[in-house]
């Protein structure tokens, strides 16, 4: 997908990437997809975490990933574990992670993660985005 400069929210000191939404409710993907793209990134979303881990370990173009905690497959503190493992170390993906589940005792070893619970504040989530691509 791909997205004018001239979206509302877009900002020209951020560099233009791709972010992943992995959420197995399937019905809240479209509204993030549409949330994401209007705040200027490019957007996919995937329901399923297996899949979505062989996505960005294939498309260099995923910048940040935005997953959900809890579930079904794998949870979304490994995931990110997973994916950190099997990166290559020049390749630089932000993750942070949107959950209805308040307890954070699965994040407790990726506590540099930003944990956002469901329903997020946009503004503050667009920003920590932001922050995740520019951050080395």
């Amino acid at each position: 997908m791909n997205v004018s400069s001239d979206n509302a929210g877009a900002s020209s000191e951020i560099p233009q990437s791709h972010v992943l939404l992995i959420d197995d409710e399937q019905d809240v993907l479209p509204e993030y997809q549409e949330f994401l793209e209007f705040a200027g990134f490019a957007a996919f979303t995937s329901a399923d975490p297996v899949e979505a881990y062989e996505r960005v370990l294939n498309t260099p173009e995923i910048g940040v990933v935005v997953t959900d905690l809890r579930m079904a497959k794998i949870d979304g503190a490994s995931l990110i574990r997973k994916l950190r493992a099997a990166l290559p170390a020049e390749r630089h993906v932000g993750f942070i992670i949107l959950t209805g589940d308040a307890s954070t005792q699965m994040v407790s070893d990726i506590a540099d993660v930003p944990v956002f619970l469901k329903p997020a504040d946009t503004d503050a989530l667009i920003a920590a985005i932001r922050f995740a691509l520019v951050r080395p």
